[in-house]
């Protein structure tokens, strides 16, 4: 037998959600991540350090969300045959696709590149993407423009208000880790809130400072913009069918946290879309004074 230690490294993204650890075990059936039997042998808070006794055999070690969302929000690390103690570590990294994730330190495997491939492909974003594909090339241009323009309509989750129109449908119990998901045909609004937690977010960050530690939180090469009072920047990602995507993430300051509002269009659609978006993110209303 050998001690296996996980660490979960601080970061404000996914800072409240407590993650399950879970090992490979084909004497298991308490459940199957990928088809590999797997049996519970822990769970990890934000920037927590947990060991555990294993076996001396191969095994992979999984961490989930939770099990409905353990096949596209998961990362694994397959610890070799051996005695000798292993260490490893990790943190949630923001990423729509797949439900901002846990991913393990360290360059990946060629089977875990292929698993965080695959779980993209099975998260949040894939009905998206099939759905205006399908709806936005097949049918839209023939019956949109046939239908009345609809109606304004207010969405409401928690303390936060937005209004849009009556076309958009609350997702929200289809996805895991979001506050709210609104879509349509052709366009999803994905809505993060996180807390102040003292360490990462605190109560003395403009929307400006939030906006820029977002960026810098997941690499990429994106600025924030202001425009017509709003806070936010811009970002493209790939989608496995060959579209891009095009989202426009939003930032709003509440009395206990921030909102993370993002807009995604299929990139070659944002023209049309543009102005739509920024008048659905200017009527983005939060109720202060009231803690959720």
């Amino acid at each position: 037998m050998r001690y296996l230690t996980i660490q979960r490294n601080k970061s404000f993204i996914g800072c409240l959600m407590r993650l399950k650890i879970y090992i490979e075990d084909h004497t298991s059936n308490e459940i199957k991540i990928h088809g590999v039997p797997c049996r519970k042998i822990g769970t990890i808070k934000n920037g927590e350090q947990q060991t555990f006794m294993i076996g001396d055999e191969k095994l992979r070690i999984y961490v989930i969300a939770d099990k409905f969302s353990k096949n596209y929000c998961s990362d694994f690390y397959e610890v070799p045959e051996g005695t000798e103690n292993i260490f490893i570590s990790g943190s949630c990294k923001y990423n729509p696709l797949n439900g901002n994730a846990f991913r393990f330190d360290g360059i990946p495997t060629e089977e875990m590149k292929y698993h965080r491939k695959k779980a993209n492909r099975r998260g949040i974003l894939v009905g998206l993407i099939v759905f205006i594909i399908f709806f936005a090339i097949g049918f839209a241009a023939a019956f949109l423009p046939m239908m009345e323009t609809p109606e304004e309509k207010v969405f409401t989750k928690g303390n936060m208000s937005i209004t849009l129109n009556e076309g958009f449908v609350d997702e929200v119990y289809g996805y895991s880790g979001f506050e709210a998901v609104y879509d349509t045909n052709d366009m999803a609004v994905f809505v993060i809130k996180e807390k102040f937690d003292g360490y990462a977010i605190t109560e003395d960050m403009t929307v400006t400072e939030y906006c820029d530690a977002v960026i810098k939180a997941n690499g990429q090469s994106a600025k924030t913009q202001q425009k017509d009072g709003l806070t936010y920047y811009e970002y493209t990602g790939d989608s496995d069918q060959g579209y891009k995507l095009h989202c426009t993430a939003f930032t709003y300051k509440a009395d206990d946290g921030f909102y993370l509002v993002q807009f995604a269009v299929r990139d070659d659609q944002y023209s049309k879309y543009e102005n739509e978006i920024f008048t659905y993110a200017k009527s983005v209303s939060i109720k202060q004074n009231s803690y959720t």
